[in-house]
């Protein structure tokens, strides 16, 4: 049976562990008591309890800071926060966190990668830890707790990675959990193999179902632009460069030898890279990532993107336009912004930027509100108007397993494109579900 290496460990029990989180070395134990030894714990009454007098304190502790020392800051009080309270008591905090301060707004992915990460430590049990998260911020704090998994794990094999998501497979369960149940094993797989990109594709492909195959790729294509993009992404709190064991295990990996040439994350060369290099099978994934690769080269331009899309193989154009439409969302949260940065692009492909923006809102949010204030902000051509109402509805039928749920969503959509909506929802057109 093939297995993952076991080439490295987590450092539980006591042992200490440099973190680097966006250039902030802080100190943790992961012994008893778990605590911040660069700030010393406080003690519990002193951990506001309700969010909103929670986010006051941080604003106040860390908004006049700048860059890397403000987001140390917040992360450590988050962590204190974590250490006192729980999981979901600290992403409720994040929530009101980002409506005081912009910072913490567009971190806001980061900081919740990070309430996962050590969520795990503290209690290494997916499932219970699982629990605790939410889906704000693009869902991080599912994804954090994945990739702590297989750090702690070592050896894994096929069997394994089945198990690791089967909780989330009941019937009357929507796929939204297991979504990033199996997306975060992309990323944390990603970063099992030290990022070597086409390692954890391999890994991913020892699933048994396309879908959950599909959502893997996905997270190790993000995870592998993460890593060259931003290398201090909360991630590399999980990686020892001091402690591997492959000398001493050997380097079996995937059924042969570990490489000896690096992989390229990104290729400045190539807009297209790691996707022009890749199997077919990979290249939608690859393709619904690559323009946060093309804007890490241009310094940001959208336009440029655009055009670089429009030069992908012709059957990944639509893809990579979606792709821009979900980078748009890293822009700008507001609606009319961000249509307006889809119609100064490429004209012929602007109903899947359309498509890419919606998809994002709502998987920042987990709420369809997100995707019909979107939806309804399109002025132009009303097929583009129309898919992306279906887009919408493809995310609601992700979200919500209740179909009755689901048609009173729809609804909610302007009275022509009800019927649209109701199709990506995989609802039937007439009224009822």
């Amino acid at each position: 049976m093939t297995t993952i290496p076991k080439h490295r460990r987590t450092l539980f029990a006591g042992v200490i562990v440099a973190m680097h989180v966006l250039g902030l070395a802080v100190l943790i134990s992961l012994g008893d008591g778990f605590s911040l030894f660069d700030r010393g714990s406080r003690v519990d009454s002193e951990i506001k309890t309700e969010p909103g007098a929670a986010a006051d304190v941080l604003v106040e502790k860390c908004s006049d800071l700048g860059g890397q020392d403000k987001v140390g800051c917040y992360q450590a009080e988050l962590s204190e926060r974590l250490i006192a309270l729980g999981v979901r008591p600290t992403m409720d905090a994040l929530d009101s966190l980002v409506v005081r301060d912009n910072d913490a707004a567009r971190d806001a992915h980061v900081y919740a990668h990070h309430i996962g990460i050590e969520a795990y430590q503290l209690s290494p049990d997916v499932s219970e830890t699982f629990s605790g998260c939410t889906e704000s911020f693009s869902s991080g704090c599912y994804h954090g707790v994945i990739q702590a998994y297989f750090e702690d794990r070592g050896d894994t094999d096929a069997e394994a990675l089945e198990e690791l998501c089967r909780a989330y497979k009941r019937p009357d369960q929507s796929r939204w959990i297991l979504f990033q149940c199996v997306h975060g094993m992309g990323h944390g797989l990603t970063m099992y193999f030290d990022h070597h990109l086409p390692r954890a594709l391999e890994a991913c492909d020892l699933l048994d179902d396309l879908w959950d195959r599909e959502s893997c790729y996905g997270g190790a294509f993000m995870e592998n632009v993460m890593g060259a993009t931003s290398p201090h992404h909360p991630a590399t709190v999980l990686v020892s460069e001091t402690e591997h064991d492959s000398d001493a295990h050997g380097h079996e990996q995937m059924g042969h030898d570990a490489p000896d040439v690096a992989w390229k994350a990104i290729d400045p060369n190539d807009p297209h890279y790691p996707c022009s290099v890749m199997d077919p099978r990979y290249h939608q994934q690859c393709y619904l990532m690559q323009t946060s690769v093309m804007l890490h080269h241009n310094g940001g331009d959208l336009q440029d993107a655009s055009v670089s899309c429009d030069g992908a193989p012709e059957n990944m154009r639509p893809t990579c336009h979606q792709s821009l439409g979900r980078s748009v969302t890293a822009y700008t949260k507001d609606p009319e912004t961000a249509a307006s940065h889809c119609e100064a692009g490429s004209a012929e492909y602007r109903g899947w930027c359309y498509v890419g923006v919606v998809k994002a809102f709502v998987d920042w949010t987990a709420r369809a509100e997100s995707g019909l204030d979107f939806c309804r902000v399109i002025e132009y051509d009303q097929d583009y108007k129309s898919m992306c109402y279906k887009g919408l509805g493809e995310e609601i039928a992700a979200l919500i397993a209740d179909h009755e749920t689901r048609a009173s969503l729809c609804a909610q959509a302007e009275d022509e494109f009800v019927t649209t909506c109701r199709q990506g929802a995989q609802l039937r057109a007439r009224t009822g579900s």
